[in-house]
């Protein structure tokens, strides 16, 4: 009989649709799943003289495969590049010196790494400062002097201070693209012997994350495939690494800051939610079961959020819903060992608010669902949505 508490679920990046290199897996955490096959069948409509219908054909499989996870760093960035089309995290930035200085707008170096490798629009964690409003999340909207500084467009207090303090200033970005990102997955039942379920040719089609009060930071990803089957050894190169070593953190840990419109909001956040949705395409020629090709379509970025219902929110929030105002939304995550992330939609429009009143001794929310769209933001390119991180 197999155990839950013994199932190891794994990917590993294929070299081309449904083909995987001689590598090893990675382990990513779970706290549940499906991982089907899913039959396509058609019935015959010939006619038989006793009343029963007549046989039943396979024409075709739709594997699918789903998992939901307790968020930690790292161990969901390759599907959460994928959802979002994106072709690489790339390099982090990595500045750590004694002659950076700032003011209202600007933050410089004197001497050392410059600025210049880091894209307009993206998103950079600086740390060190005296002042703690020149500290934080910064949205870089120019380079300056041939990368010898950057303006932001968040301003979060900055003021002046001269350089002294050792300040450090770090991170990557990827923001959706044309990328059509597949993976082998496998799930082996280790209190059996050699007995594994895998898969080829899965591509994202979601990605979601959802905080809410008094809980762990959760999520969910889900695939579509080109094929699924039963294996007797580990597929790739049949070794399996472990998940990255990092802990899972509640929304009072791991939840950092909502930025509307440039501006972190000071009222109470009672829950957030992001989901990423990349709609896939299976398609096969004649004479095949399993799908020869894999189109993905465009990435569609929606959430919610709910606030209480008061001065700031009727005056800010329930305006922006009535007069259909697109502004930037963005949402920072400080994680185990201090890494970050930072979830930016350039323009977005508050879409629906249900305006319920929930009765006696209740309080009014305001619950909020958004939809993104694409806005000028890294290096001058509309980009539908831009995630930034920070691994420390």
């Amino acid at each position: 009989m197999a155990d839950a508490n013994r199932i190891q679920v794994s990917y590993l990046a294929e070299s081309s649709f449904g083909v995987l290199p001689s590598s090893a897996f990675r382990a990513f955490p779970i706290t549940g799943g499906s991982f089907a096959t899913g039959i396509n069948t058609v019935r015959s409509s010939q006619i038989r003289d006793d009343a029963q219908q007549a046989d039943m054909k396979r024409v075709g499989i739709s594997p699918t495969a789903s998992f939901d996870f307790e968020f930690s760093a790292q161990n969901y960035d390759e599907f959460l590049k994928s959802a979002m089309r994106s072709s690489a995290w790339g390099t982090q930035l990595a500045v750590s010196e004694t002659t950076i200085s700032a003011n209202s707008t600007t933050i410089s170096i004197a001497s050392g790494t410059p600025f210049s490798s880091v894209p307009v629009g993206s998103w950079v964690y600086v740390d060190g400062f005296t002042e703690s409003g020149n500290n934080g999340w910064k949205r870089v909207a120019t380079i300056t002097g041939s990368g010898a500084g950057f303006t932001v467009s968040n301003n979060g207090g900055m003021t002046t201070e001269s350089a002294g303090d050792t300040v450090t200033v770090k991170g990557v970005s990827i923001s959706n693209g044309t990328a059509s990102d597949s993976y082998g997955l496998q799930q082996q039942y280790q209190d059996l012997t050699n007995k594994y379920h895998a898969m080829l040719g899965a591509r994202v089609n979601t990605f979601s994350l959802s905080q809410t009060p008094s809980g762990i930071i959760t999520g969910n990803v889900a695939f579509d495939a080109k094929d699924r089957y039963q294996a007797s050894s580990g597929q790739g190169n049949g070794s399996v690494t472990d998940a990255y070593d990092q802990d899972v953190v509640s929304e009072v840990d791991g939840f950092e800051s909502l930025i509307i419109n440039n501006t972190t909001v000071s009222y109470d956040v009672m829950d957030l939610s992001i989901n990423i949705s990349t709609p896939n395409r299976p398609a096969k020629g004649l004479g095949s079961l399993k799908a020869t090709r894999m189109p993905q379509g465009a990435v569609d970025v929606t959430g919610s959020f709910s606030v209480y219902l008061d001065a700031s929110t009727y005056d800010d929030l329930d305006l922006d819903l009535q007069n259909f105002t697109k502004q930037p939304i963005a949402f920072t995550l400080n994680m185990q060992n201090s890494d970050r992330y930072c979830f930016e939609m350039p323009s977005c429009a508050l879409t629906a608010e249900p305006a319920t009143n929930g009765g006696v001794d209740t309080d009014i929310m305001l619950s909020f669902d958004f939809s993104a769209e694409p806005a000028t933001s890294v290096g001058g390119v509309e980009k539908t949505i831009v995630v930034s991180r920070v691994i420390a």
